[in-house]
């Protein structure tokens, strides 16, 4: 999976900062995949090109208030596009299974 659909997905429910998207992707795959700083700016960078996360204030309820601290929130295109590439790996799961049995 590419860090674009990883932070796509990690914006799914909620505005996020850097650190904090850097964070969630990092829990969520239980340490797993490690997105760091330089891939993850670089990508938020094509991502906000691309319309598929914008940039918004801070929440009301920000844990910082850090002015630098910049807020991301993925955007309705950024929604069809995870839900199209996840619908794609779901697929290619389905897939693999049979596969996957097969080998041992």
């Amino acid at each position: 999976m590419t860090p674009a659909l990883y932070i796509l997905l990690a914006l799914g429910t909620q505005p996020r900062h850097g650190y904090a998207i850097m964070r969630e992707i990092r829990e969520a795959t239980g340490g797993r995949v490690e997105i760091l700083p330089g891939t993850l700016y670089a990508t938020i960078k094509t991502l906000l090109a691309d319309r598929l996360v914008r940039e918004v204030p801070p929440p009301k309820d920000a844990d910082s208030t850090d002015a630098r601290r910049r807020y991301y929130r993925v955007t309705p295109a950024g929604r069809a596009y995870a839900a199209a590439q996840t619908e794609r790996m779901a697929l290619l799961v389905k897939l693999g299974r049979p596969f996957l049995k097969g080998a041992r």
